[in-house]
């Protein structure tokens, strides 16, 4: 008679079991993780290095990081898209052999580009 007590308990705590993994897989919303985009461009000097960037598709502002390998500065041009169609663009720029972010008070760049020059 242990062996079906046994087997009753281990039925018992699947199904106990499966609401509580039912309910952690369900979704909770339309609460999304924001894309994250890479990129990066080689530098000048020195031979090899690169400066890296990413961001996300922020709804209110986008946070560009960047880690600058470059003995050079290098500028980071952004392009949005208004609601109401038109177009404009921010640019800063990302001091040699430095690793920061930036935030602008835009959201979702629909093109982002690193410019060979160090200014915008």
């Amino acid at each position: 008679m242990i062996v079906p007590a046994l087997l009753g308990a281990g039925v018992a705590a699947a199904l106990a079991g499966a609401p509580a993994a039912s309910a952690a897989t369900a979704p909770s919303g339309k609460v999304s993780a924001a894309a994250k985009h890479t990129k990066s461009a080689s530098c000048a000097s020195p031979k090899g290095s690169k400066i890296n960037i990413s961001w996300g598709d922020g709804n209110v502002s986008t946070t560009v990081y960047y880690n600058n390998h470059c003995s050079q500065k290098r500028a980071i041009w952004l392009d949005f898209r208004r609601s109401n169609g038109s177009y404009f663009s921010k640019c800063f720029v990302a001091p040699a052999k430095t690793k920061s972010h930036k935030k602008i008070g835009n959201s979702m760049p629909y093109q982002v580009s690193i410019l060979s020059k160090g200014s915008c």
